[in-house]
């Protein structure tokens, strides 16, 4: 274990001399690819390109056409840099290691038994790391042995923590034998623990949800799920190390994070930002690290949604207080009702960010969130395109999308119980309502078809796959569904959504006609700007 300590320690000196840019950044990359030595018959027709993007805990992949004489380019937005797989077929994948900003000249190679092996472009990011890359690792077993595990909590956490030692230790064994670097050697470190915590992890969002009801209703149990000793596994992670994020076994372990006990009861049902605060003191307790990088991550993640909450909040209160037909015993609800200080949502969602990138990213969001502008453009992003292309037909007209999924009970509630609205503002010349479905069979889902014939009066649904949702969930910065955006006639996203939540004809138009007012104004005063 001291030799563990002292290679990290190494490999932190290493990192901070080769930081000469942050580690968040958002560039874009290229992987500009040639595969030689192959037949025409047996080219490869199209390459995988999988990446992570660690502030959205998103996993991304382009499939990218491969020309008749074996030449591929990628272009990918990155966040920072990642450590992940071409994907050539499915027992195939090579590793790459990308920085953002970057193009990485790859050649590819079959040998004789049928392995894919790659020369790296002199100069890359990826040449530095070549001995960890032509090594292959992979932890999918150890992975699989912890998930494989149905002891105890216990004996599950002291598996665990036998586990990584004795990998810890091959890899120290592996790493002299190839004359690893230490940044290789402190990212196969890496890769191992994720892999191996992910599975672990597993185990405990699994007892989590096998009696949700028994999860939060019972304290004694609740407490022995979220006992820190636990959680003492993860102290093998490097807590306060962005090397942590690099590695595409990053954002499945994050996924299966945020469904430990500990995090789905801090963030369950919290309002106003609260589950930011919640979850931070939740990871401290579980990680035994104050505000560690994987904690700051962790509020990361949930922190859009949490503003949004607050922003779709203070909406609704000042749009129910602006409606006149609210009677004197209802405005006298709302005025008493709990009302939490800007300033104070603000403290709330960015306090415990200490890490600078990640501290000016919240910070950027926050003022998003709230920005007073009316409408801002649509964003960069792989989204956009498919955003654009569904929207194209509407434009000169007002646009509110309903996001929503065959799987989403909340989405089809608000569907069914807005039928009438919907009905009512079906002949607006001003409006059009459209449908965004998550649906990954729309032609042969009967289901999917007949719930649309049912229930959406006509309107036009645009089913879209899973990777494409998530895809405009990033690029929109929404993080569940269901979810409305409204798009202004010149095709901007208007801050302050319509939605289907009063039901109420008249105060709709009266927001739509608000709305109208506000982006008139701003238009003028761009206008005279201009001029």
């Amino acid at each position: 274990m001291k030799q563990i300590i002292i290679t990290i320690q190494f490999a932190l000196v290493a990192m901070a001399g080769q930081a000469q840019e942050p580690f968040f950044r958002t560039d874009s990359a290229f992987i500009i690819g040639k595969v030689n030595g192959i037949a025409p018959q047996a080219m490869p027709k199209q390459i995988i390109v999988a990446w992570n993007n660690a502030m959205t805990n998103n996993m991304r992949d382009k499939t990218v056409d491969v020309s008749a004489d074996g030449d591929f380019t990628c272009r990918m937005q990155l966040h920072h840099p990642v450590l992940s797989n071409l994907v050539i077929s499915e027992n195939n994948m090579v590793p790459f290691y990308l920085m953002p900003g970057e193009t990485l000249h790859m050649e590819l190679k079959q040998d004789a038994d049928g392995h894919w092996t790659c020369n790296y472009g002199d100069g890359s990011a990826a040449k530095k790391v070549e001995r960890l890359l032509k090594a292959n690792l992979d932890y999918t077993n150890e992975y699989r042995m912890m998930i494989a595990d149905n002891s105890d909590l216990k004996r599950h956490t002291a598996l665990c923590d036998s586990l990584i030692r004795a990998t810890l230790g091959n890899i120290e064994a592996m790493a002299d034998a190839r004359q690893f670097t230490p940044y290789e050697r402190q990212l196969a470190q890496t890769m191992a623990t994720s892999a191996i915590c992910q599975g672990f992890l597993f185990r405990h969002g699994e007892l989590c949800r096998a009696d949700l009801n028994r999860t939060f209703t019972d304290s004694l149990y609740r407490a022995e799920l979220c006992a820190p000793e636990y959680y003492a596994p993860l102290k093998y992670l490097p807590l306060n190390d962005p090397v942590l994020f690099v590695p595409y076994r990053y954002s499945p372990l994050a996924t299966v994070l945020a469904t430990t006990p500990v995090c789905a009861l801090a963030t369950f049902m919290s309002y106003y930002a609260v589950e930011i605060q919640q979850l931070r003191q939740a990871m401290n307790r579980m990680t035994g690290d104050e505000d560690n990088l994987l904690t700051q991550m962790a509020m990361m993640q949930i922190l859009p949604k949490g503003l949004t909450t607050a922003a779709e909040a203070y909406v609704h209160r000042q749009q129910a207080l602006a409606d006149t037909t609210l009677t004197a015993e209802d405005r006298a609800a709302w005025e008493a009702s709990p009302y939490v200080p800007l300033d104070t949502v603000r403290h709330r969602a960015l306090d415990g960010f200490t890490q600078p990138e990640l501290r000016k990213e919240a910070e950027r969001l926050f003022t998003a969130t709230f920005d007073e502008s009316i409408a801002y453009p649509i964003p960069e992003g792989d989204g956009k395109a498919l955003l654009e292309r569904i929207i194209q037909p509407y434009r000169g007209k007002f646009v509110l999308i309903d996001f929503w999924a065959m799987w989403c009970g909340p989405c089809k509630q608000a569907i069914e119980e807005s039928r009438d609205l919907r009905r009512q503002l079906q002949d607006n010349p001003d409006l059009r309502l459209i449908f965004i479905a998550q649906e990954d069979a729309p032609e042969t889902s009967e289901a999917y078809k007949q719930y649309v014939r049912e229930n959406l009066l006509g309107a036009d649904c645009y089913p879209v796959s899973h990777k494409e949702l998530g895809q405009m969930m990033e690029l929109l910065r929404f993080g569940g569904i269901p979810h409305y955006v409204t798009i202004s006639p010149d095709g901007q996203i208007m801050r302050n959504s319509l939605n289907y939540f009063s039901n109420n004809y008249d105060l709709f138009l009266q927001r739509l006609d608000e709305m109208k007012v506000r982006l008139s104004g701003s238009n003028e005063t761009k206008n005279k700007k201009r001029i």
